[in-house]
């Protein structure tokens, strides 16, 4: 060992000290342990249980939230994918009209025609731009004039055109021998190298070479209405992501999530992505990669829209795919947006982590208090325990200490007078020792049977008793913590050095009955009785019970209640609840004094009846007011967050609506709006 160090020796007795200690808490035969162990897991299971159970609705409350959040998001993607069609399909029906068009077939002549199509297709960002004759045969290929004309277009959405005598729009597959024909810079384009992607169906083709164009074909027509041709117009989806970024921008507003876009788009050719704004891990996008093997067989097989939760690439998404079909009806490809999941499981896992941390918050207090509860009532009775040992022994002058006027306390004087009764009975057995010395033979064995009988006769009672108090503060342990801390605290002085103590038990029982009452009334969600009530009523009763409180000294009350506003079905003592909520928050607010508005008023048009609550307080920020009816979140460094939560459910229940108007500086308003009419069971 290095000499310039020494080894400190633990002090004799410390871990023995602590390990007694946790053996008289935790221990198997002490009352003290048993009463600890019990508090403790009366507390410990219910919370886990609502931990449990809480982060479980929470989870399917926001996950279908989510997912009908990612139904409408495919909705308005489809819109935005079906008016990108419907553009294209309006420029070639406008441009079909022009005398240049009509005038080149009329003619059979090109000549001006290309400087037109060039424009046109540069001012509509075309790919293709081609006119056919009233045969069906290729006029004029716009994209590569040096192709030569004459060829039959045979072409369906042009054959479309021409039977139906009107525009024809929609999504087709191109070939590559007629994307090489119109341009090879389009062939290269659509080619693409099929990536192997996990859970993807098996494929033996290595590369997609055909492409996917949204087209549009319009007949073109003489002034007096005969039919010359038809203009037809494309523009290549594959590797263009106007249409997929449009949808990121305006469906999503290209809002990230720790450095990932939070929504992404795809536009699929069969089940290959040939658009899209998925990123890979190098950040590039991911063209080319494959649909799940589910999704392709819902979608492109059975042709179903697809919904749930999906692995994208890299990510798991909230995701929803629809088909994409051609003009014939044939599902060609797939639509795809998809919502990032992992905002959502953060959003849980920090929801759980508040469960924990009130649980841990409700068993240390409940340990806390059980331990000192515990050893009032484990000492007196060790004491107890170790003096009839004692006196079992022969010595009878012991006395315990009693505690206050309970049964412990009667149980300690009881036993104090037996010890005392005991040893005056056995003093005066010691002083008439010389005058009954001749009948000591005779008396010996009757007096050691009598005392034997004595000692065991108060044994037997004062174990009696014992077992008679310890079974009846066992009886309710949990409200028992509560009620007797309470008598105690009265029956105490003012000087008292256990005062302190007993109050902090009191009040800290208080709050954690307070902080599980709340938990209880936001997730159990009682079903309210509902009776005929006037809301007017309801307001003048809430406020006659707290307009003497402390936080009202400086807030002036104003009434303007209707009175003839009509009779509403709800709970009164839930609507109470909602009503003191948010005057207690209003009254919280106005710090320095303010005025404190309460309003009634019929709203006719919504049938219903609102209450409108407002103050002169500074008013709630934006990023506070989008969070104020969530559970536990709040800005007072006092209090659970349940409170507006628990308005916001009860109203909910009721069929209702509950609004907050708000801005730095001009105060707050809460208007409640509770429907006029339904039963009282139509819950």
């Amino acid at each position: 060992m290095n000499a310039d160090h020494e080894t400190v020796p633990m002090a004799p007795g410390a871990g023995t000290r602590w390990r007694t200690r946790f053996r008289a808490w935790f221990g198997g035969a002490t009352i003290q342990g048993r009463l600890v162990r019990n508090f403790a897991l009366a507390i410990l299971v219910p919370a886990l249980v609502t931990a449990v159970v809480g982060v479980g609705m929470i989870r399917q409350l926001v996950f279908a939230q989510a997912q009908t959040q990612v139904n409408a998001d495919l909705e308005a993607a489809k819109e935005i994918y079906q008016s990108t069609i419907d553009r294209l399909e309006d420029a070639i029906r406008i441009h079909a009209t022009r005398m240049v068009i009509y005038g080149a077939l009329t003619r059979r002549d090109t000549t001006g025609l290309a400087e037109e199509m060039d424009r046109i297709r540069r001012a509509e960002r075309l790919d293709v731009l081609t006119l056919t004759d009233a045969d069906g045969r290729v006029f004029y290929r716009s994209g590569n004039p040096a192709a030569p004309a004459g060829g039959d277009a045979n072409d369906s959405l042009v054959a479309l055109a021409l039977t139906q005598l009107e525009p024809a729009a929609g999504t087709e597959v191109v070939d590559a021998g007629v994307l090489e024909r119109e341009s090879p810079a389009l062939a290269r384009q659509a080619a693409i190298t099929i990536s192997p992607t996990p859970r993807a169906r098996p494929t033996a083709a290595r590369e997609v070479r055909s492409g996917m164009m949204l087209r549009a074909a319009a007949p073109v027509s003489t002034p007096g209405g005969r039919l010359l041709g038809v203009l037809d117009g494309g523009v290549l989806i594959t590797r263009n992501y106007e249409i997929v970024d449009k949808i990121r921008r305006t469906v999503f507003k290209e809002e990230e999530y720790k450095g990932r876009p939070v929504g992404t788009a795809t536009i699929f050719q069969n089940d290959v992505r040939v658009s899209t704004n998925v990123r890979l891990a190098d950040g590039t996008r991911a063209i080319g990669t494959q649909a799940s093997a589910e999704v392709a067989d819902a979608v492109l097989s059975r042709g179903e829209t697809w919904r749930g939760r999906a692995f994208v690439v890299q990510d798991w998404y909230l995701a929803a795919y629809t088909p994409i079909r051609d003009v014939s009806g044939a599902t060609i490809g797939m639509l795809y947006v998809g919502v990032l999941e992992r905002p959502f499981t953060d959003s849980l896992w920090r929801s759980l982590l508040v469960f924990l941390g009130i649980a841990a918050g409700g068993v240390a207090l409940v340990y806390l208090v059980a331990v000192r509860v515990a050893r009032r009532f484990s000492e007196p009775i060790h004491g107890m325990t170790m003096a009839a040992q004692r006196i079992a022994q022969g010595d009878y002058s012991q006395a315990v200490r009693g505690g206050g006027d309970d049964e412990l306390g009667y149980l300690a004087h009881s036993f104090n007078t037996m010890t005392a009764e005991l040893q005056l009975a056995h003093t005066a057995l010691r002083e008439s020792a010389d005058e009954l010395e001749r009948k000591v033979e005779e008396r010996t064995a009757e007096l050691k049977r009598m005392q034997a009988q004595m000692i065991q006769s108060e044994k037997m009672v004062a174990i009696g008793k014992l077992a008679a108090g310890v079974a009846h503060e066992i009886n309710n342990p949990l409200t028992g913590v509560l009620t007797n801390s309470s008598l105690m605290l009265e029956d105490l002085a003012d000087d008292h050095p256990w005062r302190e103590d007993i109050q902090t038990i009191v009040n800290e029982t208080l709050r954690c009955r307070k902080i599980v009452k709340g938990l209880l009334d936001f997730s159990r969600q009682t079903k309210p009785q509902r009776t005929l009530l006037d809301l007017n009523q309801v307001v003048e009763d809430t406020l006659s019970l707290v307009r003497n409180q402390t936080v009202f000294r400086n807030t002036k009350i104003v009434y303007e209640l209707d009175p003839h506003l009509p009779t509403v079905l709800a709970d009164a003592d839930q609507m109470r609840q909602v009503v003191l909520n948010i005057v207690l928050n209003a009254a919280e607010a106005m710090v320095q004094g303010g005025e404190l508005r309460l309003a009634s008023a019929s709203n006719l048009a919504k049938k219903a009846v609102e209450l409108r609550i407002s103050d002169t307080g500074p008013g709630v920020p934006d990023e506070v007011r989008a969070r104020i009816f969530e559970p536990f979140f709040t800005t007072k460094k006092t209090g659970t967050g349940l409170g507006l939560a628990v308005a916001y459910g009860i109203i909910e229940r009721h069929h209702g609506e509950i609004r907050i108007d708000s801005a730095r500086g001009k105060g707050t308003t809460f208007t409640i709006s509770v429907p006029i009419g339904g039963t009282a069971d139509d819950d």
